[in-house]
């Protein structure tokens, strides 16, 4: 006769599905919830340079050292704003946009500031970094605020 065996062979460690099924559907529901499906915004493609440091430094040819940098200021206040390419005032974005392009035209590579005073909308700031983009110039860079 055989003996009867005291353990059986059946896993005496079932887990239960459902608080895991639970889990795997939260933690689902929380990554949908805090993934960004578009774009982040106000992030540009540059660097800048604060004052005191030192950036990168390239040679100028003697023919084109006349042209060494495009300063734009942004002057205002929230609902209006003036431009100034080099020190010279300009009327409108279109304004500026042709002057580029005549600019554009000597030197892409050319580095642009642009310097927009404290009040002036991001947006406005934004549509002029577009502008410089769309035309062709890739050094654009933003002044820091001088510390007082």
């Amino acid at each position: 006769m055989k003996r009867p065996v005291p353990y059986s062979r059946v896993s005496q460690f079932d887990l239960p599905m459902t608080p895991m099924i639970d889990v795997v559907f939260q933690l689902i529901i929380f990554f949908l919830c805090t993934t960004r499906f578009s774009p982040i915004e106000r992030v540009l493609p540059m660097q800048l340079d604060l004052p005191g440091t030192e950036g990168l430094v390239t040679e100028v040819t003697p023919d084109i050292q006349d042209l060494t940098e495009i300063v734009i200021v942004l002057q205002g206040d929230r609902d209006s704003f003036a431009l100034t390419l080099n020190g010279r005032p300009l009327a409108s974005l279109g304004e500026l946009r042709s002057a580029l392009m005549s600019l554009g035209q000597i030197r892409l590579d050319v580095p642009i500031i642009v310097d927009p005073g404290p009040d002036v909308r991001i947006s406005n700031v934004i549509d002029v970094y577009d502008l410089c983009r769309e035309i062709g110039f890739v050094r654009i860079q933003f002044a820091a605020p001088a510390e007082t």
